[in-house]
């Protein structure tokens, strides 16, 4: 009679042994977790960096439209700016010595 030969289940095998390695597969286990965290975290590192050049882009814009609206108003708020304004809108200019009064209180 021709033997057969027996081929061992797979599956079964696999199981078995990692039944008898049960500290090998719990390390497995955590290298795996802990290889997906740190994908996680690089990811949200890399989201948080982006988020702060904007927000620096941001800043850098805002100080310059500030240093244009300080030269504006330091402009509009020169002396001969404001002479001038009042001279053409309100008819009045300054006095000459001679017209200059003098009032001494007691």
């Amino acid at each position: 009679m021709a033997e057969k030969k027996r081929q061992p289940n797979l599956a079964k095998a696999i199981a078995l042994d990692l039944m008898r390695h049960k500290l090998l597969l719990l390390l497995l286990v955590i290298n795996v977790i802990t290889a997906l965290l740190i994908v996680q975290f690089s990811h949200l590192n890399r989201l948080a960096v982006i988020e702060q050049d904007r927000l620096n882009q941001q800043r850098d814009e805002l100080n310059v439209e500030w240093r244009h609206y300080l030269l504006e108003q330091r402009t509009l708020s020169e002396h001969s700016r404001v002479e001038a304004e009042v001279h053409q809108q309100l008819g009045l200019y300054r006095p000459s010595p001679k017209e200059e009064v003098i009032v001494k209180l007691r």
